[in-house]
């Protein structure tokens, strides 16, 4: 009867112990799922940060044929100027070097751009990302359009020249790299 009464609690011991490691396992397994989200989720921001240094770098090479045609609408506007006289001779010079298709990928790659940043940054960097998505955006209907009530609410007086531009690209590229780096 000792012997039997030995097998019962050895078999009691053996079922503890299992279900135990049965538990232990559901935890790791818990854990393992739990870290490999959160990898996942820092894989995906870093990801969509990228994304968004991408489209900056990619828009602000848009800056420079901005400002051109900035410079002939303020031409445009100097009757003594007798290469452009009127809105039709400015447009053929911005058909040359913006076309409607050039316009319509900025407008998508802009529209991209502001979803990344609502979605994937926040605080300083968001608001600095959407300063820049509103300027560009609006630097693109003036220069497409030949005016724009927002850049003269905005940017009364004109748009930043190439320095600052070049430095506040500066700073969201170190902001951008700085948050893919954290």
């Amino acid at each position: 009867m000792m012997y039997f009464v030995g097998v019962e609690y050895f078999k009691m011991i053996l079922e503890t112990l299992t279900s135990i490691g049965t538990l232990g396992a559901v935890l790791i397994g818990g854990f393992a799922i739990y870290y490999s989200n959160k990898n996942s989720r820092r894989e995906i921001r870093t990801h969509k940060l990228e994304e968004i240094f991408e489209l900056s770098e990619s828009l602000s090479i848009n800056y420079y044929v901005f400002k051109d045609l900035y410079f002939d609408i303020e031409e445009l506007k100097n009757r003594n100027n007798i290469e452009i006289q009127t809105y039709n001779d400015y447009y053929k010079i911005r058909d040359k070097r913006l076309t409607l298709n050039d316009k319509n990928k900025i407008q998508s790659d802009l529209i991209r751009f502001e979803v990344l940043a609502r979605c994937y940054t926040r605080g300083y960097l968001l608001k600095e990302l959407l300063d820049y998505k509103d300027l560009m955006h609006t630097f693109l209907e003036y220069v497409f359009v030949g005016g724009s009530l927002r850049k003269e609410i905005k940017w009364k007086d004109g748009f930043p020249n190439f320095k600052d531009f070049h430095q506040h690209q500066n700073v969201l590229r170190e902001a951008l790299i700085n948050q893919i780096n954290n």
